[in-house]
């Protein structure tokens, strides 16, 4: 909000700015969805895509197939990037001045046992990251719950949002691993390829 000379307030030009900022998002979102139940029917999951905000996720759609639902996210909802799959698989293709200002600058809080907590740790996960070009989050946010994720990538070359496939435990031991890793890794190229992206 701001004030106006007669001293009444309007919506300010921030707001203005998040909504157009919401609304370019919302198109990618239509690009995604198609890939997005592609994979939650074939790997019977739950697809998720997310973007990003000064050290947070927050997912912009989610794609649930009957057979598994994971219930801790919804659409609009914050996450730290440090302890999810679509968090990291974004922040390891950020400049290093977004990880200074915006996480490392702050607790990386214990969500599970399994939580990065220390700088270093999350530096090198996220090399590993960069090395293999998708991202994983192992019972890290919630107990039971893994993820595969890779980042989509602007015409810009920049790392915009991220798509990710969800199992809880008891599903990791039916999973082809690595099949389902190429499947995240082409949906999300073919998803940075309809933003223009060229690698």
């Amino acid at each position: 909000m701001e004030q106006t000379e007669n001293k009444k307030y309007r919506l300010g030009l921030k707001l203005f700015e998040l909504g157009n900022l919401v609304q370019s998002r919302m198109d990618v979102r239509m690009e995604a969805r198609p890939y997005c139940q592609l994979l939650a029917d074939k790997y019977r999951t739950t697809v998720h895509l997310a973007t990003h905000s000064e050290g947070e996720i927050i997912y912009i759609d989610k794609v649930d197939n009957n057979s598994s639902v994971v219930v801790y996210s919804q659409i609009g909802k914050r996450a730290p990037m440090y302890c999810t799959g679509v968090g990291k698989a974004i922040l390891a293709f950020l400049p290093e001045e977004y990880m200074e200002k915006y996480v490392l600058s702050r607790p990386l809080i214990k969500m599970t046992e399994h939580t990065i907590t220390t700088g270093d740790r999350l530096l090198k996960e996220l090399e590993q990251v960069r090395e293999r070009g998708y991202a994983v989050d192992d019972e890290e946010i919630e107990p039971g719950l893994h993820c595969i994720a890779a980042p989509i990538f602007n015409h810009k070359r920049q790392p915009q949002m991220a798509i990710s496939m969800s199992f809880p435990y008891g599903r990791m031991w039916d999973l082809d691993w690595e099949q389902a890793v190429r499947d995240v890794l082409y949906y999300a190229k073919q998803t940075s390829e309809r933003l223009g992206y060229i690698k």
